[in-house]
């Protein structure tokens, strides 16, 4: 069971600090801990009360954050579209770059719950309770700061009414967002890094731009939608017959990916335990032949998937945001995808029903897959 398998050496240091505040050892690892320590905490209190207090416990009670995430997804999207879309849920649940670590010690799952539940109630109007969360999400993973303008923009567009409000109703919507903004400035000018660690700062730098997250979040995009991508690119091909610039478009894309992807992170060259994301990043960039096909995989997920409709509108605003926090990230890492792609399934429009059957059941055999892989210590992604 996920619960007996071989512990990760993120999730030793995870559960590490959890078991010690659990015992009243209010310390942190100071040369380790990357992230502010919320996940820990919380986890700690629950595992306290419930007097379960091992890895197991704790993998458990991960997956309870699992279920948290998955109601929270379904509130957020239903908010989103003014639907109720179960099958949606359902493809959400199987995410396969989420669904491994529903059972293991890691901050994301966590973290992923409480900003989508924040997106639910943005999308309600109540955006005091939404900053107090997003506060809570920010002790989480303190890098959450990206989505906080994201909610605002939402709050701000909500009634559609351009140009934008008188500035007293603006600054009402849109306090609750600055305020969190405010707080991660405060911590960042008293911690000297974004990182907890500032051993770890230099593996993790506050002013850096690498593109190679943003083309593996394009890769695995061609990995999880083959079919929106091979019918987005139809209609992209339709849009460059009647405007015949659009095909610059994708020429840049894939000139700026040939010139500035590299895999130099320390952490982007470990192998083994086998480590699939390193190996595939590491194959892109060993010959050019392979170096062209990972480029043109990129391009043409970027190319049909561009043109998905949004809802509501505003959530355009996710885009550049992502952008922004994948160019920020040094390491090529997976999880790193986690949180622009489960935004994207709240906002996207969805296909018709056969194309998003076949891609939930395409999740099913790959999530099963990651988390035996996981379980055994075949692989890890």
């Amino acid at each position: 069971m996920a619960a007996d398998a071989k512990p990760t050496p993120d999730e030793i240091a995870h559960y590490s600090h959890i078991n010690w505040f659990d015992h009243g050892k209010f310390k942190v690892a100071w040369d380790i801990l990357t992230v502010l320590p919320g996940y820990h905490a919380i986890s700690a209190a629950i595992l306290w009360v419930t007097d379960l207090r091992t890895l197991a416990a704790a993998r458990w009670l991960n997956a309870a954050y699992g279920l948290l995430a998955i109601g929270a997804f379904h509130w957020m999207r239903r908010n989103a579209t003014g639907k109720e879309e179960a099958a949606a849920t359902l493809q959400f649940a199987l995410l396969p770059i989420l669904f491994p670590y529903d059972f293991m010690v890691y901050t994301d799952v966590l973290s992923l719950a409480v900003v989508l539940a924040a997106g639910a109630i943005t999308l309600s109007g109540r955006h005091v309770i939404s900053g107090a969360l997003m506060i809570l999400a920010l002790c989480i993973r303190q890098t959450n700061v990206i989505w906080l303008p994201l909610y605002a923009w939402i709050a701000l567009s909500a009634d559609r009414a351009f140009p934008l409000p008188p500035l007293r109703p603006m600054l009402a919507r849109t306090w609750p967002y600055a305020v969190g903004i405010g707080l991660f400035l405060v911590y960042w000018a008293c911690n000297g890094s974004i990182s907890l660690s500032k051993e770890q700062a230099t593996m993790h730098p506050d002013f850096s731009i690498h593109v190679g997250n943003v083309y593996f979040t394009l890769f695995l995009c061609v990995v999880l939608f083959p079919l929106h991508v091979g019918i987005g690119l139809k209609e992209f091909a339709t849009r460059v017959r009647a405007r015949p610039w659009l095909i610059a478009i994708p020429l840049v894309v894939f000139a700026l990916f040939w010139q500035l992807f590299r895999v130099d992170h320390p952490f982007n060259q470990a192998l083994e335990p086998w480590m699939l994301h390193n190996r595939v990043i590491l194959l892109a960039q060993s010959a050019w032949q392979w170096k062209a096909a990972f480029g043109l995989l990129v391009v043409a997920a970027g190319c049909g998937l561009a043109g998905t409709r949004l809802h509501p509108p505003s959530a355009w605003m996710l885009y550049p945001l992502t952008l922004v926090a994948l160019l920020s990230s040094w390491m090529v890492e997976h999880r790193y995808a986690l949180a622009p792609i489960a935004f994207w399934l709240v906002f996207r429009e969805r296909q018709n029903e056969k194309i998003e059957t076949a891609t939930t059941a395409l999740w099913a055999v790959l999530a099963v897959s990651a988390c035996l892989g996981q379980i055994t210590g075949y692989f890890s992604l």
